[in-house]
């Protein structure tokens, strides 16, 4: 019998727990991606699947929004601004680094190039470069941000004084 035709032990505490921290891992990135499809999309309602009821984002130039309902009506007049046309700008999102607090919250950082698409081809399409700080919390509906900050970089550096924060804490 040839060692393909075993069968595979079972796994380990260790690979157990390890197994469990990644499917929460991939399970917040698809909660940052779909987080960014919706605002794209102007799925600005199903917001409520990704935020907590008490989401605090922080914004820079565009202020700070505490409770579900204020972000969703300032995200409903951005996307109105933009002519409330699906995909007028692009949230492309990456090095999402995630780090574990405890079995239910973590904090992740991962960059943002933010484009505007209804510029005339001679001009660039980029708005923003950023860095997402954000914080996750598993409750009964799974995993939701309830705090998301963002420092913008270029093309004017819009971040607080202590960015960056050492990360992950220490």
């Amino acid at each position: 019998m040839s060692s393909t035709d075993e069968s595979p032990q079972p796994f380990t505490p260790d690979e157990q727990q390890r197994l469990r921290r990644l499917l929460d891992e991939d399970n917040i990135r698809s909660l940052a991606t779909r987080y960014a499809h919706y605002m794209d999309h102007g799925y600005i309602d199903r917001f409520r699947e990704v935020f907590t009821d008490d989401i605090c984002c922080e914004f820079g130039p565009y202020g700070t929004w505490r409770g579900i309902d204020e972000v969703l009506k300032n995200y409903h007049a951005v996307y109105q601004e933009l002519g409330n046309l699906p995909f007028v700008s692009l949230h492309a999102v990456s090095g999402h680094w995630i780090h574990m607090l405890s079995n239910d919250s973590a904090m992740g950082r991962r960059q943002l190039l933010d484009f505007v698409t209804q510029r005339p081809p001679e001009e660039s399409p980029l708005l923003w470069l950023a860095v997402y700080e954000d914080v996750y919390r598993r409750g009964e509906e799974g995993w939701r941000i309830c705090r998301m900050t963002v420092s913008f970089l270029w093309p004017e550096r819009l971040a607080a004084e202590d960015f960056p924060t050492p990360f992950p804490p220490t």
